[in-house]
């Protein structure tokens, strides 16, 4: 087998407001590529040093997501009903983010605490090879974290998650792993 080669998602993906099914869009929509964000860690890292960059990448993927997450959850009413309804969303988080390309992912522990695998990562994959000492799928990490505060602000109001990448290919790991942990905020 030859080298893996990451490869930019050719389309704009949207989910239809009525129907909810998956649209591919034209060329007129702007592809924020996996190369370009790749590209952009690149430069943080070497412009702001690695701890701020990813603290900053992170952040605002936390930030980002959460906010998102909230306004899908108003727009398609979607409630949870109780605990059990909680896990089950937090659990299924690697499935949503491989539908926008980042990677493929599953859940290999679930309870108290998570632990999402993601083989080809996208940001991983591209930063591969590049020298990388440390993790470096912040994106991910916050993402997970952003969506869990989401849901559980639905049960639980004042939990907070914060996701840490303990194992990335960048840095020549077979896959990326991240724990998501829940606290209560104080």
């Amino acid at each position: 087998m030859g080298e893996k080669v990451m490869v930019d998602f050719p389309g704009f993906i949207t989910r239809d407001s009525i129907s909810r099914h998956l649209l591919v869009g034209d060329d007129s929509r702007v592809l924020l590529s996996n190369t370009i964000i790749a590209e952009m860690y690149r430069r943080l890292c070497s412009t702001l040093g690695y701890e701020n960059a990813a603290r900053i990448i992170y952040d605002s993927a936390k930030k980002g997501s959460y906010e998102v997450q909230k306004r899908l959850l108003v727009t398609y009413k979607v409630t949870l009903k109780n605990e059990a309804d909680l896990r089950n969303r937090i659990a299924r988080l690697p499935l949503y983010m491989q539908t926008y390309g980042h990677g493929r992912g599953k859940t290999v522990k679930q309870g108290a605490d998570y632990v999402f695998e993601v083989k080809y990562s996208s940001v991983g994959e591209c930063l591969r090879n590049q020298g990388m000492e440390k993790p470096t799928c912040h994106f991910l990490a916050g993402f997970f974290a952003g969506m869990a505060e989401a849901y559980a602000e639905q049960i639980k109001p004042g939990l907070s998650y914060s996701c840490v990448e303990t194992r990335c290919v960048a840095v020549g790991d077979p896959c990326c792993e991240f724990s998501l942990f829940a606290s209560f905020a104080r």
